[in-house]
């Protein structure tokens, strides 16, 4: 997801964040289905929820733009509404900025050797973003998103472009890590950065994540770190 500008309402995200693991561990242990989160990272996975699941995703991250501003603290919240077995609703806030949008998965692995889907949002500033991923051998995942914001700029509105690019490894049966690297460009070269992080399921249906990335050009914040809590509801 776009990193956005904080908020003073940051305590809401602690408290989900806190309070998700009891909703996951109250649901049971059968088989189910692999959770697969669109956090962390500025990346998103070309996966859908799955017809009546619903899945909420929880942050909260520090950052700090520059050695001239403070730590700012930002909370973000994702809800995904499974609507279809290609398709979902999804409905975030993410700092000032709120979103609503779909996500529709195009192809996949099994018929196409690729993972794909699209996801169009509107928000103070639309866009679309494509996801695609594909995996690899002894665990391993690559995956990329192409993210295009009709945003504003001091001459206007201007197309705004973020590529990101992922590679995770699955450490354990509950136990993942990822590196990545991130660019967006706005008509002032590259604002780059590189993140990583762990993921760890809780149950069937949680997955706690921690995530820390640096700046390397540009206009990218100079470094920051978050943690998150995912959990779903099943359709039965």
């Amino acid at each position: 997801m776009w990193r956005s500008r904080p908020i003073r309402r940051a305590e809401l995200a602690a408290a989900l964040v806190l309070a998700l693991p009891a909703l996951c561990a109250a649901q049971g242990a059968a088989a189910t289905p692999e959770l697969i989160t669109d956090r962390p990272g500025f990346g998103e996975s070309s996966a859908v929820v799955g017809p009546g699941t619903l899945q909420v995703e929880t942050g909260l991250v520090v950052a700090r733009a520059d050695h001239d501003h403070p730590r700012d603290t930002t909370g973000q919240v994702m809800l995904r509404a499974g609507v279809a077995s290609r398709g979902e609703l999804r409905f975030a806030v993410d700092g000032h900025d709120v979103e609503v949008g779909g996500k529709v998965k195009l192809l996949d692995a099994a018929h196409a050797g690729i993972d794909l889907a699209v996801i169009p949002y509107l928000s103070r500033d639309p866009g679309f973003k494509v996801a695609a991923g594909r995996e690899l051998p002894r665990g391993f995942e690559l995956s990329g998103t192409f993210n295009a914001t009709d945003g504003r700029s001091d001459s206007g509105r201007t197309w705004m472009k973020e590529i990101s690019l992922s590679l995770d490894h699955a450490l354990g049966e509950r136990l993942g890590a990822y590196g990545e690297v991130d660019g967006g460009f706005a008509g002032h070269g590259c604002a780059c950065s590189v993140d990583g992080g762990i993921t760890v399921g809780v149950g069937a249906n949680g997955q706690f994540d921690v995530e820390v990335g640096h700046r390397v050009h540009g206009e990218a914040q100079d470094w920051f770190m978050g943690v998150g809590f995912a959990v779903r509801r099943l359709h039965r």
